[in-house]
Formats: C-alpha cells, sequence, structure tokens
C-alpha cells in the first residue's frame, strides 16, 4: 500500500480553472541578484521594466532592470532614494516614473531617464503612493493613501479638511494628485471621510475610517478615476451611483483593520463640479469585505475593477464565469461598471478561497486583461494571467503561473500588443504573438513552491500549455530505470536528457540529472519544436519539499492508512512522509529505489513544537523513484484536544524543507 501511496504524489498538480491555450507564453527566471520583483512597466518601443527591492546593499533600496521581449537583461540602475516601489509607468520618451516610499516612509516619485543613467526625486509627498498614470503632456496623476494634515493641495480643492488625528487613533484619506512633468502639484485633493460604523463596546475606542486609492486611470476627456477600499461610510457619493451607501465599519471579532467596501471615484480636476460621480462597492459578510487592487477603462469610459470579495457583489449571468449558484461565490472578482457609475455591466466570481485578481489591463481590442492569485494551499497560492472579451462573455485565455506566498503578479500590456507578467518568486512572463506550446512554471514537486534554482535529482513539475501529448502518458520503466522520453517528449537540463514520470497537455514530471551543475537552461523538446525555458541555478545540493495533499503533508498514519482530517494521527504514534530529496543513496538517475531497506547517507532531522523529533527511518522510499525519501518519525505524546494540525519541517542536509502540516488527534 505504500508504494501505491507514493506513487500517486508523482501525479500532483495545482490550478483554480483549466488552461485556456492562446499565443505562446516565454518563461524567464530573473537574476536573483537584483532583488525581489515588485513592480513591471513597459515602454513604447518593446522594453519591459522591472523594479525590485533589493537588500544586497544596506540599507534597503530599490533596482530597475530592463529586458527585451525575449527576456534579456539589457541595463540596470539602482534607486538609493527609494526603499520599496510600489507602480511605475513609461512616457513616450522612454522614461520611467515610479512610485514608492523612502527609508523614512515619505512617498516619493522617481524618474529614471530613457538611458538609465540617472534616477532623479522628482516630488516627496506625506503619504503611501499606490498608483500613477500619466497624460500626453508628461503630467502624473497619483493615488494613495495619508493620514497627514500638510498634504500638499491645490487652490479651490474639491476636499480641503485633513483627517482627524487625535491621542487614541485617527483617519486616513485617499488622494487626486496632479504634478507637472517637472514635479510641481497642478491640483491636490483629499478624499476621504472620518465616519466609520463600528460595533463592540470599547472595542470601537480608537477607530476611525481608513480610505485609500488602490488604482488610477484617465479617461478620453481627461478626467480622473480612482479606485480603492475604505471603512468610511461617510466617504461621498453622488445621486444615482450604484451602491450610495457602504457596508462596511469595524466588527468585533474580525478583523482589527476594518470590513471594508471598494469603491470608484471620477474627478474632473479643471471644472466647477469636480467630483463627477463616486460610488461603493459592497459584499454582504464581514467576514472577508471587499477589496479593490486592479482598475481599468475601456475605450467609453466603462471602469473594469478586480480584487477579492466576500458573496454579494452585483455580479451578472451571461458573464464567462457564472455568478452564485453556478460558481464560486465568493473570492476573486472582475467586475464592469458603466461610466457613469451607476450599473454593473458585467461582472464575476472566479474562484474561492483566498483568491484575488491583483492587476486589470484593457488593451487596444477592447479586452480584458487580468493578473491575481487562486484559492491557497497551504500558504502557497497559484497565480494566473487571464484575458476576456470586453462584453465579459468568453475567457479567451488562461495561463495558470507559479505558486507564491504574498501577492500576485503584477501586469503590463506590451508594444506588441501582448501581455507580461512578474513573479515574486523571480519569473518572468512574456507574451509572444505567435501561438505554440508555452512553459509557464517549474515546481518543486514536493513542496509545489516555484524553483528557480534545482538540485540533484530533485523531482520537479513542468506546468504548461501543449507541453505534453493530449492523452496522458505515465512514466515507463525499462531495467529499473525511468526512460528519458514518452511519445516523442522530452525535458532537457543543459543539453541532457531527464527521466520522464508522468507527461500531459498540461504538466510534465520529470528529474533533474544528477551530474547537471551550474546554470541549468531547460528545455522542453516536443513532437513540433523545443519549447526555450528558462535558466535556473543549480544548488549543487538537495533542494527538500514534503509532497502534498489537500494542503496537508501526504502521509501514513502508523496503521498504514493514509492520514487526512477524517484520518488524524495520534499523538506519540509513528508516522511516514514522502519527501523530495536526495538520500545521498547512488543510483543511476530514474532508478527506482529496491523493496530493500536502505537508509539515508546524509543527515535527516524532524522538526516540530521547536524540538527533535525522534526519527526512526530515513530513507529511498522503497519501489520508488530515487529522489523520493521515505521518513518515518514519532509524534509528541502531548498533542491537545483542540489541536487538528501538527506543524513540521523535514531537514535533509542541513537544508529544510518548507512547514508541512499533518492531521492530528491528542
Amino acid at each position: 500500500m505504500k508504494t501505491i501511496f507514493a506513487r500517486t504524489l508523482l501525479l500532483t498538480g495545482v490550478g483554480i480553472l483549466p488552461v485556456l491555450a492562446g499565443n505562446q507564453v516565454l518563461l524567464r527566471n530573473l537574476n536573483s541578484d537584483d532583488g525581489t520583483p515588485k513592480v513591471l512597466a513597459a515602454g513604447a518601443s518593446g522594453q519591459l521594466y522591472v523594479i525590485s527591492t533589493t537588500t544586497t546593499a544596506a540599507p534597503q533600496i530599490s533596482r530597475m532592470v530592463k529586458l527585451d521581449l525575449n527576456g534579456t537583461r539589457l541595463a540596470s540602475i539602482d534607486m538609493a532614494q527609494m526603499a520599496t516601489a510600489r507602480a511605475a509607468v513609461s512616457d513616450s520618451q522612454g522614461d520611467v516614473i515610479i512610485v514608492g516610499a523612502d527609508r523614512l516612509y515619505n512617498g516619493i516619485v522617481v524618474k529614471v531617464d530613457s538611458q538609465m543613467a540617472s534616477a532623479t526625486t522628482l516630488a516627496s509627498l506625506p503619504a503611501m503612493l499606490n498608483a500613477v498614470a500619466l497624460d500626453g503632456s508628461g503630467n502624473m496623476y497619483l493615488t494613495g493613501t495619508t493620514s497627514s494634515a500638510t498634504f500638499p493641495l491645490s487652490a479651490g480643492a474639491y476636499q480641503t479638511t485633513p483627517p482627524y488625528s487625535g491621542a487614541v487613533g485617527g483617519a486616513a484619506y485617499a488622494f487626486v494628485t496632479e504634478l507637472s512633468a517637472a514635479g510641481k502639484v497642478i491640483y491636490s485633493t483629499y478624499f476621504g471621510s472620518d465616519l466609520t460604523q463600528c460595533m463592540g463596546g470599547s472595542f470601537c475606542v480608537g477607530k476611525y475610517a481608513t480610505t485609500s486609492g488602490t488604482a488610477i486611470a484617465l479617461d478620453a476627456s481627461g478626467a480622473v478615476v480612482i479606485a480603492g477600499v475604505t471603512t468610511a461610510s461617510g466617504l461621498p457619493t453622488t445621486a444615482g451611483a450604484l451602491a450610495p451607501t457602504c457596508f462596511c465599519g469595524y466588527y468585533y471579532g474580525y478583523s482589527y483593520e476594518g470590513y471594508t467596501s471598494g469603491f470608484v471615484a471620477k474627478f474632473q480636476t479643471g471644472a466647477g463640479q469636480q467630483l463627477v460621480w463616486s460610488t461603493f462597492l459592497n459584499g454582504t459578510s464581514v467576514a472577508t469585505g471587499v477589496t479593490l487592487n486592479g482598475m481599468a477603462l475601456d475605450a467609453a469610459g466603462n471602469v473594469i475593477v478586480g480584487g477579492s470579495a466576500s458573496a454579494g457583489l452585483p455580479v451578472e449571468l451571461g458573464t464567462f464565469q457564472a455568478p452564485a449558484g453556478a460558481g464560486p461565490a465568493s473570492g476573486a472578482y472582475l467586475l464592469k461598471v458603466n461610466a457613469a457609475g451607476t450599473a454593473v455591466i458585467w461582472g464575476t466570481y472566479l474562484d474561492s478561497t483566498a483568491s484575488a485578481v491583483q492587476a486589470v489591463q484593457v488593451d487596444l481590442q477592447g479586452r480584458v486583461v487580468f493578473s491575481g492569485y487562486g484559492g491557497a494551499e497551504l500558504s502557497l497560492q497559484p497565480t494566473f494571467v487571464a484575458r476576456a472579451t470586453g462584453d465579459g462573455k468568453n475567457l479567451t485565455d488562461f495561463y495558470r503561473g507559479p505558486a507564491v506566498s504574498s501577492v500576485g503578479p503584477a501586469l503590463a500590456l506590451t508594444a506588441t500588443g501582448g501581455f507580461a507578467s512578474i513573479f515574486e518568486t523571480g519569473a518572468l512572463w512574456i507574451e509572444t504573438a505567435s501561438p505554440g506550446p508555452s512553459l509557464l512554471s517549474v515546481a518543486n514537486s514536493g513542496s509545489g513552491e516555484y524553483a528557480s534554482s534545482l538540485g540533484p535529482i530533485e523531482l520537479v513539475t513542468l506546468y504548461g500549455a501543449g507541453i505534453g501529448p493530449a492523452t496522458p502518458l505515465g512514466g515507463q520503466v525499462e531495467g529499473g530505470i525511468y526512460t528519458k522520453s514518452l511519445g516523442g517528449y522530452q525535458v532537457l537540463f543543459n543539453g541532457v536528457a531527464a527521466p520522464l514520470l508522468y507527461v500531459d497537455f498540461g504538466q510534465i514530471n520529470a528529474v533533474v540529472p544528477r551530474l547537471v551543475t551550474g546554470s541549468v537552461h531547460l528545455q522542453v523538446v516536443t513532437p513540433s519544436g523545443t519549447v526555450d525555458g528558462p535558466v535556473a541555478t543549480s544548488t549543487y545540493t538537495s533542494v527538500p519539499g514534503v509532497f502534498q495533499v489537500n494542503g496537508l503533508a501526504a502521509a501514513l498514519n502508523q496503521d498504514a492508512s493514509v492520514n487526512s482530517p477524517s484520518n488524524p494521527a495520534k499523538g506519540g504514534t509513528i508516522v511516514s512522509v514522502f519527501v523530495n530529496a536526495d538520500s545521498g543513496v547512488y543510483w543511476p538517475d530514474g532508478s527506482l529505489a529496491p523493496l530493500e531497506i536502505y537508509d539515508a547517507s546524509t543527515t535527516v532531522w524532524v522538526l516540530g513544537s521547536s524540538r527533535s523529533l525522534e526519527v526512526l527511518f530515513a530513507g529511498p522510499a522503497p519501489g520508488i523513484v530515487n529522489g523520493v525519501m521515505q521518513v518515518n518519525f514519532r509524534l509528541p505524546g502531548n498533542l491537545t484536544a483542540l489541536q487538528n494540525t501538527f506543524a513540521f519541517s523535514v531537514v535533509v542536509g542541513g537544508v529544510a524543507a518548507p512547514l508541512s502540516l499533518i492531521a492530528v488527534a491528542p
């Protein structure tokens, strides 16, 4: 039974929706020395600009890297004045405007010239800057959140009274600020309210409203549209608004940060009536509320927004993913609101369970391109980029990406009409103009984490579209070794063919050859041609990862039954887990481990409850491909009645696997 159970681990995968293949997407790995990618912008002449946070120098700074549409690194510049970037946009001259924060948490606007020779601070504001847009004259439009009474305002601004600030707390407002190309204030106004709803007696002391602009765009008339989140019941709305009152505030027993509603507001900065319209965007549950992360306008001025929400959004039947009753009723959403802010044209939930849309764009054909992350498994969230028709009736493209542990991907539209997306894992997607198979992600088959570095005989799972046959093929064993070709498909690491365990249209499971070292160029050979993949680094040591099933470690209880919430392990008993790791026992690549028991020749520890646990066996899993270890360890005997999972980490050769959970009972 142990062999059958462990073999099923070789076929695991993740995803929130099936991949819909469109044009080929290139997968590239960014240089880890450049830091953690945060922001992406695209230039009019085919450049990509990735802004990362790097700690290679102290203190923390931001670095911008320029790449071409093949992912080739062209140049870089460090911005010592910017600790963290939040958004960026490129102008028609090839200059890049970046907004973020300095080391004192002031909002700053930095301009990098087209030659990447200088990074000039244009403005510093007492605010968190979240989004930036440009008009044809190079004027910059900003939004974010501020609690400052000295935030710069323009004469005749729509709202001039600052946020309340007191001894036990204060409010925060969104804002709309227009700066000249030289960084001078042209127009600037607060947009917020101190008033909020609160239920909970003394819990409400110090609770004031917070409003934050998260996205900004300009329509054809030059009007400014901002969108964001708020707990302000007094936020101004206009007659006929889609939702004139908010379902927001603070509720005892729920998030300390408050239950938020989304909002969208349109300003005509040069008009007498500056606020053209404003509306809330409400859910119906205080458990999760509404977040609004991305926003874009179509040619008619309609507003497309995305984020995450509880049940109750005004979704519409006929949209590509059916709303409540026939699909997810909460989680990631996408809505199109009309240009007057009075009605939803179409809307849908996409996926539930800790999912969200992070970014939204509208391309020149009026199609909606959006990105985000799906339902969480442990702390990992499968990311995606998708494309829908402008009428919301059809989802035409859906690409599933690397699993990340925090935010979803940044998104930009390229000069060729495709998209580019970056992930905090260091992965970069670039859509080409031609159809073809796409390699989209390379993951540790055990932990599911994105694998930008690879270890010897590590089991890896490649995800994509068209990288394998339509009919799945299981691995073939000849002479006790998995073959290196299935149905005409191969995976090459620096030209060395890898043993294959499984192939299908969207997934390949392979074993990294032991002797592949240094920079590792990954390619997938198909009957119709070779897919050029990313370059990873070799760690020269095993990269351990505990195999997972439904958010828990794939484990056997002491009686050899499969561990699960309905069949938990008892305290003090022995459990078996399976680890993607090199045990140090040398057999040819792709070899099946003999049914005899072999101990690992490398040190294996199991850590849990802040102590080392008793390991009774660690070695190659009998009857499974070499690279899968079986580790038997004893659970603590002092489990509590309220404890239904136990967190542990397996350490192989001094390298710790990501934290895993096992279902337990006292």
